[in-house]
């Protein structure tokens, strides 16, 4: 410990080196703070997973070379009445996550997961108007039609609704205290079955399946306009900027027939359709400089990483990042490492290495590109701890964990 002068006061070139000091050990906490690297388990809905599947998750994260969770929350499960929030779900899993000192990618899901009150009459209801669709997983190569039900994203009600859920969300962690654990949080709000940044955009024609509904046509119907997207977008990530001030954000795109293609003046656009995610990203990028992150919710060993990810990183400086597939995932196995989606090959703890890798060094391992995290699911975590390991000491190597911790 220094001893100060007779002035009361310590030498200036002490006082100097204390606030050198000072600044070095919250430049570390805040480094350490916006470490996003490393594996993180995709949890899905925890509140509607069954009990085996959470003990799946809950072990997955004891796995060595897991660093984080995407802990993923429906928004109906929190809200289940307009203004009435239930804790008890996300609690648990939070608190599972902080005491094992997991990174916390918070993801809460709108599309599929809007609560039936958003369309309900005041005052128990928002009043949103519904828009109805049936559509099918991986554009109807898996022969599934599934019905829901959404507001368009610039609905005043919808858009009212989703900030005062965000604000309360960002309330209740700094009230018990699990604010600092969040490391990022996904942007949502504007999806159909899942937390990517998409709307229902099929047809009967586009999918070969008849049960399939008309999406261009009814969004025709609903007023849509690229511009009202973008209007909408920048209202939601307005909403995450607001409630989470600092934090990191992540979205997960989808590079291809995310959006109708629709054009300003209400027609159908002929190919080439223009890329609906650039105008989404730019805004994004500009209101998260440093601190966002694109990724594509696919890898398949043996297949380039996505320049839908590549592209952004290199041109708006965003960061990249990656979670496999998902092909497995009716039955809860998580990835496959071959396609096609309707025959594909289990992986081995070989080809499975193979296919974080993929994502790590998205333009091979001589480019300096790295994804930020690779996130996985738990069953392939469990099967393959020695790849999991091994993917984690490439993502966060050893020295840089070293300097993490001091």
């Amino acid at each position: 410990m220094w001893h100060v002068a007779a002035s009361g006061r310590a030498p200036a070139g002490r006082v100097w080196m204390l606030f050198a000091l000072l600044a070095a050990f919250h430049a570390s906490r805040e480094s350490a703070a916006q470490d996003l690297r490393g594996i993180y388990v995709y949890s899905s809905d925890v509140s509607s997973i069954s009990k085996g599947y959470a003990n799946n998750v809950t072990s997955s994260l004891k796995v060595a070379g897991v660093d984080g969770i995407v802990l993923v929350i429906s928004w109906s499960s929190i809200e289940p009445a307009m203004g009435q929030y239930q804790w008890a779900t996300l609690d648990q899993w939070l608190q599972q996550s902080i005491a094992q000192a997991k990174k916390i990618d918070l993801t809460i899901t709108a599309g599929q997961d809007t609560p039936a009150w958003l369309f309900q009459s005041p005052p128990a209801g928002a009043g949103a108007k519904p828009i109805a669709f049936t559509i099918s997983p991986h554009g109807g190569s898996t022969g599934v039609c599934d019905a829901e039900t959404i507001a368009a994203p610039w609905d005043p009600a919808f858009l009212n609704r989703w900030d005062a859920l965000l604000a309360a969300v960002a309330a209740h962690l700094e009230a018990t205290g699990a604010y600092p654990s969040i490391r990022l949080l996904r942007l949502t709000g504007i999806n159909r079955t899942t937390d990517e940044l998409r709307l229902p955009a099929e047809t009967a024609k586009s999918t070969g399946l008849s049960c399939v509904s008309d999406a261009v046509t009814i969004w025709q119907q609903a007023g849509y306009k690229p511009s009202l997207l973008l209007t909408a977008w920048d209202r939601v990530t307005a909403a995450f900027q607001r409630s989470f001030p600092g934090k990191s954000f992540s979205v997960a795109i989808i590079p291809e027939n995310a959006f109708p293609p629709i054009a300003e003046d209400g027609s159908i656009v002929k190919a080439p359709v223009p890329d609906a995610n650039a105008p989404l990203l730019l805004l994004a990028s500009q209101r998260f400089p440093g601190h966002l992150v694109v990724q594509f919710n696919f890898l398949m060993p043996g297949e380039a990483a996505s320049a839908a990810v590549i592209q952004p990183a290199q041109t708006l400086g965003t960061l990249a990042a990656f979670q496999t597939n998902n092909y497995f995932g009716s039955t809860g196995q998580g990835a496959a490492c071959s396609e096609p989606v309707t025959n594909p090959t289990p992986c081995t703890g070989a080809t499975y290495l193979a296919l974080l890798e993929t994502g790590i060094y998205p333009l091979g391992a001589s480019n300096p590109l790295r994804a930020q995290y690779i996130e996985v699911f738990p069953a392939n975590v469990n099967a393959f701890q020695g790849s999991i390991l091994a993917a984690h000491d490439e993502l966060v190597p050893p020295a840089r964990r070293h300097a993490v911790r001091h």
